[in-house]
């Protein structure tokens, strides 16, 4: 759906690309978003999973060989697509995929993971500390609210070199050398 907790996804999703580009000098193009204009391709719902295929068949019908479908239960049908197709692999959100999508995990390339677990143990441990705030919570790369699934079956297929070259933009966010823009800051 079109709001601001599934566009910051594939916001992050195009800067992680511009990066790439501008880094290796490469053109990835990017499908599916603009994050100038906000705009890009939707189902409209989290539950219809034949809409979730149909929007990445369309994408893969383009060309697209990655796949981030920031759609709930939607994105089983970006797997199925991806499934489907050659070459084309899936990059799950707010969970490891490969875990909780354990039969079609072969195709998930990494996830980009909501870890609630430490928002959570964060914000217990500021009550108990005596420092809560009613001041909204945001899960970065600094406080572990948010991070990387290992590549599983991919591992062996992803450069020690671009491993590397994600640890080291990882440590660059989190130092602010390297700023994460969005329109849909928290």
């Amino acid at each position: 759906m079109k709001i601001p907790s599934t566009a910051i996804f594939a916001d992050g999703f195009e800067g992680g690309m511009m990066k790439y580009n501008e880094v290796h000098s490469t053109d990835v193009k990017l499908l599916g978003w603009d994050m100038e204009s906000q705009e890009g391709s939707y189902t409209g719902d989290f539950s219809d999973v034949a809409k979730g295929k149909n929007t990445a068949q369309q994408l893969i019908n383009q060309g697209a060989d990655i796949i981030m479908p920031v759609a709930g239960p939607v994105g089983a049908g970006a797997l199925t697509a991806a499934s489907e197709s050659d070459g084309v692999s899936v990059i799950w959100v707010d969970a490891d995929g490969y875990l909780t999508q354990p039969e079609q995990g072969q195709y998930i390339l990494t996830s980009v993971m909501k870890e609630i677990g430490q928002a959570v143990f964060d914000t217990i441990k500021s009550v108990a500390d005596g420092n809560w705030t009613s001041e909204q919570y945001v899960g970065d790369l600094e406080n572990g609210g948010v991070s990387i699934s290992p590549f599983h079956d991919f591992d062996s297929k992803v450069p020690a070199e671009l491993k590397d070259e994600i640890e080291q933009i990882k440590q660059d966010i989190i130092s602010g050398k390297i700023k994460v823009e969005t329109k849909n800051q928290p």
